[in-house]
């Protein structure tokens, strides 16, 4: 196929019903009633676009300079879109429609063959996967309990607190079994009480700061 005039409508490359009549032999009132019979398949945004208005206009600006069978007094357009190219030739069904459509998207339609991102589309898609990821971060640290490693500090923490309390390990009431266990017990219905869980690992990766400086007031 002759080479084609790559067009862009947001970030996409399209074709018109112009051209998709030419490369799958077809008319282009078929390519259009294909559309109106079929309207349920397509999905705007997804297959097609639909411009009229100003942003028609701001398009036939932006490719009066190329050569695309566009009527300049229509009222609206529809561009195509590659699954829109695509979901054309499987309704239409002809040898021509699917050979061609298989040599728009290996010449036409190809990634490789799109322009590279500018830098500050670069920078804007980075900026837009790290807000994402941030997101996520913070979502998982307020619903996760404590991991095996935290868990464990905030264990270590909590025993040296009840050693404190009891006058260290070798004092009796740090040997009364009892007395002990009833200051363990104390100490948890205090924690429960401020990080409202039933148990210490149950609190979030985003309390453990607090958690550990609740074991040293």
């Amino acid at each position: 196929m002759n080479e084609i005039k790559k067009v862009e409508f947001k970030d996409e490359l399209i074709l018109t019903t112009g051209q998709l009549a030419v490369f799958y032999g077809v008319s282009p009132q078929r390519i259009k009633q294909n559309f109106a019979n079929n309207k349920n398949k397509f999905v705007e945004g997804t297959h097609y676009f639909e411009l009229s208005g100003e942003e028609l206009k701001q398009f036939k600006s932006q490719v009066e300079n190329i050569d695309l069978p566009i009527n300049k007094f229509a009222s609206h357009l529809i561009l195509w879109t590659k699954r829109g190219a695509s979901r054309h030739s499987k309704m239409l069904g002809t040898d021509q429609a699917w050979d061609m459509y298989d040599e728009l998207e290996e010449n036409y339609f190809s990634v490789t063959n799109q322009r590279p991102l500018s830098l500050p589309e670069q920078i804007s898609l980075v900026a837009k996967g790290y807000s994402t990821l941030e997101k996520d971060v913070k979502e998982i640290k307020q619903l996760m309990g404590l991991p095996g490693n935290l868990a464990y500090k905030f264990t270590q923490e909590r025993n040296k607190k009840i050693v404190t309390i009891l006058g260290g390990k070798d004092t009796n009431a740090y040997g009364d079994k009892n007395l002990r266990q009833r200051t363990y017990s104390s100490l948890f219905k205090s924690f429960k009480e401020v990080f409202m869980q039933d148990r210490y690992n149950d609190t979030s990766i985003e309390k453990f700061k607090d958690a550990i400086e609740f074991t040293k007031n």
